[in-house]
């Protein structure tokens, strides 16, 4: 009976709660971010730049970026480096391969842009470095008009979690097993006996 008359009492100031509500709009704030991102699930994965707008590069990104592709990790894991490839176009002419690397903003520390010796396909190699599940990250390109820009391979290496060995499980599994049979076969200790 008193646990019924608390749930009544209890009711009753949760009722009395929402009376006194003197508005019925409810309020909602949000906050966005001023760019669209692409989840990324699966990897490898493929992009077109798109071109940059404000804010979408940190403000102490030198050079003027013209083409910015913005996605989010959910792959689940931390990425340790990334591999973009794309194939030569007459837009790009052939022209040495840069990899600007000034250390405050980029994930990675160490990169290698080439262009095949048949002049077919660029690969660029970021890393040294991780970008986190759930991380954010901005590809940025200067120098070509991001509608001529072909469509870009991003290849991810993974950062593997290490699992313990196979022999370490089974040891773990056969000693618990072994408590469990040897319990059972301890007597049952006593009070002593005055």
């Amino acid at each position: 009976m008193r646990m019924l008359r608390c749930l009544v009492a209890v009711a009753l100031v949760c009722g009395l709660a929402g009376v006194a509500k003197a508005d019925q709009m409810d309020f909602h704030m949000v906050v966005l971010d001023p760019f669209a991102t692409t989840p990324i699930f699966t990897t490898p994965f493929q992009f077109t730049f798109e071109p940059c707008v404000a804010g979408q590069l940190p403000t102490n990104v030198n050079g003027s970026y013209m083409g910015c592709f913005s996605g989010v990790n959910r792959t689940g894991n931390d990425w340790a480096g990334m591999e973009l490839s794309f194939t030569n176009t007459a837009a790009l002419g052939s022209q040495p391969a840069g990899c600007a690397l000034d250390g405050s903003t980029d994930f990675y520390q160490s990169a290698t842009c080439s262009l095949t010796p048949d002049g077919s396909e660029y690969f660029l190699d970021f890393t040294i470095g991780s970008i986190p599940n759930n991380g954010s990250f901005v590809i940025a390109e200067d120098g070509v008009d991001p509608s001529d820009f072909p469509m870009v391979s991003a290849t991810i290496i993974r950062t593997v979690t290490p699992e313990p060995g196979s022999i370490w499980l089974m040891s773990t599994g056969i000693l618990m097993v072994g408590f469990f049979f040897a319990k059972r076969r301890w007597p049952v200790v006593r009070a002593p006996r005055f």
